[in-house]
């Protein structure tokens, strides 16, 4: 072949990739505007798609389109995220999950700070969202799992504390649900946003140790229950139900004087039936060796499975007057 040959046919194979390559770039400007297209109608799925095939062709294109490049990574970024808000809000977590990561590994490669604050801000309220579900389902496993990847991504975000605070409680784990419980009023402390989850937190921790409380009555551990109440007063004020079981607590432990106090709360708090905390009371007096408060106490017993005891405890034992 003759050098002039060579020449025209070397002129001609750079003229070819420069042509395939302006089109290339062409082709990759064109699935772009289409994005921008359905990005500007919120049709964000779509968008996604579009530039998807339009950043795949600019990647094969080279450095010819690198230009073009950086404006495709931000506005797939962008519909990365407004899809995964849009998932979120259908309440198909995994797939709103998939999309907001996506979102925020192109926040970090392009080192868009408010992008990745975004994106991981929902990324632990789908998974928190995600780990209520499971959790309503008693899929205690997965929605634990779920509620530690939230406050992986997000540390300071309550209301995944609250829900590992939830299964703690779901399996009686009354020392783990306080660590997370707490976890979430002190991030809720001072955050009108997140003072509701933290009044939660607190009122769902305090009927929590309480139940767990007359669970230790039933089992005749009375130490353990006087724990479980005492600790629930941290949280919210003790009601008549509290002091009641506080009561019975301190009677199984023989700590009268104590039983005797909390019954009287119980007492002035109750404004229905209190015949049981008067038997309580009775037996904390009679305890304590104190005929005249126990007498005092049982003549109360006016109704409920006690009655004919408190009656017996009259007449044939302390012999009241």
């Amino acid at each position: 072949m003759s050098i002039l040959k060579r020449s025209l046919l070397l002129v001609s194979m750079v003229m070819l990739t420069v042509a395939v390559m302006a089109q290339s770039v062409e082709d990759a400007g064109a699935k772009y505007n289409e994005g921008n297209e359905f990005y500007k109608e919120k049709d964000y799925s779509n968008a996604v798609t579009a530039y998807e095939a339009a950043l795949n062709t600019a990647n094969e294109t080279g450095a010819d389109a690198d230009d073009l490049k950086g404006s495709i990574e931000k506005q797939l970024m962008n519909a990365y995220y407004k899809n995964g808000l849009a998932q979120y809000k259908g309440r198909k977590f995994d797939a709103a999950i998939a999309f907001l990561e996506k979102g925020y590994a192109f926040g970090e490669k392009l080192n868009d700070a408010s992008m990745k604050k975004k994106t991981s801000t929902y990324i632990a309220k789908v998974r928190t969202s995600k780990g209520n579900s499971l959790l309503k389902s008693n899929k205690i496993n997965e929605a634990f799992a779920e509620y530690e990847m939230a406050t992986e991504i997000l540390p300071n975000y309550p209301n995944a504390y609250y829900g590992k605070g939830m299964v703690y409680k779901a399996k009686d784990d009354m020392a783990n649900m306080m660590v997370n419980m707490d976890k979430a009023i002190e991030l809720g402390a001072g955050n009108p946003k997140a003072a509701k989850i933290a009044k939660k937190a607190k009122s769902t921790t305090a009927k929590a140790l309480v139940n767990a409380g007359a669970k230790e009555i039933q089992k005749e551990h009375g130490k353990k229950a006087t724990e479980y109440i005492v600790s629930s007063f941290n949280y919210n004020p003790g009601n008549a139900k509290a002091y009641y079981y506080l009561t019975l607590a301190y009677n199984n432990t023989k700590n009268w004087d104590k039983a005797i106090e909390a019954a009287n709360k119980a007492i002035g708090m109750e404004t229905d039936n209190k015949s049981d905390m008067y038997f309580a009371l009775g037996q904390a007096y009679e305890g304590k060796n104190d005929a005249a408060g126990a007498c005092n106490a049982y003549k109360n017993v006016t109704s409920g499975a006690n009655v004919e005891v408190a009656k017996y405890q009259i007449t044939q034992v302390l012999k009241c007057s």
